[in-house]
């Protein structure tokens, strides 16, 4: 613990969270709780790639240091400016991180703060939907608390045990959310310059898992009910598709069925993580699957509208920005895995077919509509 003094010393934390791009997005919300104390602050952030670089790129002051399975003492002991760590908060809470936290522990004598991420519940949330299945409904409202929250929490409880008493109300009050940051970039990019002209409707088609993606037809579906009403309305909204190279032959199908009128980017398998971060954040609104992309895009500062299919949003992880919003079914076969990674059962993907298109298309254009009001009204003045 520290002790009080004009000057506080600079507080040195160790983040233990690794796995998926996602969750490693939403853990930020503790970078934000870090520096808004009142003091200076030193991050060693315990990770995996290709997270770490998404990190690095957007966070370049924190100290990122890839954590692999095999000989994780002698990675640790090789390590410079460990042992003046205050504490760890271990977010990851399995057994490769437990092993690294009790290693530096009985090494350096380093405390370190469990996260207690719910992993239980969704089991048994995932138990319940095969007893049920289609038989019956399932509320997909959200919890309580946010997985993003959650994290925080940890470590503010681990804050309350190291900070000076005088130093703990402004942690108690003060609400992190998620947030990658704007770093400086050597070069613009061309697609950059394109992404200024006009308004952009982002589409991320990928997930980690191919029973987390959408079905094309029912993206096709939704951007065709956006046309229409966007064409009526004379008004109109350009197409950038984020992802990888799976996504980008994704993207070519869904334009194959669409036939879009206006400006078109492909820039799907064309981008690093990093550079689809930014080309997110040129975007009005992102649509995405329950994935990375729908955690990043909010942590830009852009509003998301999120599709959720095998799926939970119960399970701690719909966007949070009150711009943003989910969509779900009330199937009762939901949700059929933690993950996502199980193929649905029923071979016909209903819970992603039973999203209301037109309820998905009315937000974003009225979403798109809104923000395109509020640029254009700022550039008056």
């Amino acid at each position: 613990m520290f002790t009080p003094s004009a000057t506080p010393p600079t507080l040195k934390v160790g983040i233990f969270r690794s796995s998926s791009i996602g969750d490693v997005v939403l853990a930020t919300s503790c970078l934000d709780l870090l520096y808004n104390l009142n003091m200076s602050v030193e991050v060693t952030w315990f990770g995996s790639q290709p997270s770490l670089q998404l990190l690095s790129f957007f966070q370049p002051n924190i100290r990122c240091v890839e954590i692999k399975s095999s000989d994780l003492k002698s990675q640790i002991r090789s390590l410079n400016n460990i042992n003046d760590l205050a504490f760890i908060v271990d977010l990851q809470t399995n057994l490769r991180s437990s092993l690294v936290c009790k290693f530096m522990k009985r090494e350096y004598g380093i405390p370190s703060y469990s996260c207690k991420k719910g992993s239980l519940d969704r089991m048994l949330m995932v138990a319940a939907a095969r007893f049920r299945g289609r038989k019956g409904n399932f509320d997909s409202s959200p919890t309580e608390k946010s997985q993003y929250m959650v994290m925080a929490d940890c470590l503010r409880g681990a804050l309350e045990k190291h900070l000076p008493v005088e130093m703990r109300d402004e942690i108690k009050t003060y609400v992190p959310k998620p947030f990658l940051g704007a770093p400086e970039q050597a070069r613009e990019f061309p697609w950059q310059k394109e992404l200024r002209f006009g308004h952009w409707l982002a589409i991320a088609p990928g997930a980690a898992h191919v029973a987390k993606q959408t079905p094309v037809e029912v993206h096709v579906e939704i951007l065709r009910l956006v046309k229409e009403q966007l064409l009526a309305s004379d008004r109109r909204i350009n197409l950038v598709f984020l992802g990888n190279e799976k996504d980008r032959k994704i993207a070519v199908e869904i334009l194959e069925q669409l036939q879009w009128p206006w400006s078109i980017l492909n820039l799907a398998g064309k981008l690093t993580l990093a550079e689809s971060s930014l080309a997110a954040k040129e975007a009005e609104v992102v649509i995405s699957n329950d994935s990375s992309m729908c955690h990043i895009a909010e942590a830009m500062g852009i509003p998301v509208a999120a599709l959720f299919g095998p799926t939970s949003e119960r399970f701690g992880f719909p966007p949070w920005r009150k711009e943003s919003r989910s969509f779900s079914s009330g199937l009762g076969c939901r949700p059929c895995s933690k993950h996502g990674s199980v193929s649905c059962r029923y071979g016909d993907s209903l819970c992603f077919k039973e999203i209301d298109s037109e309820e998905v298309s009315s937000f974003l254009l009225s979403l798109i509509l809104n923000l395109e009001e509020s640029k254009v009204g700022a550039e008056g003045e």
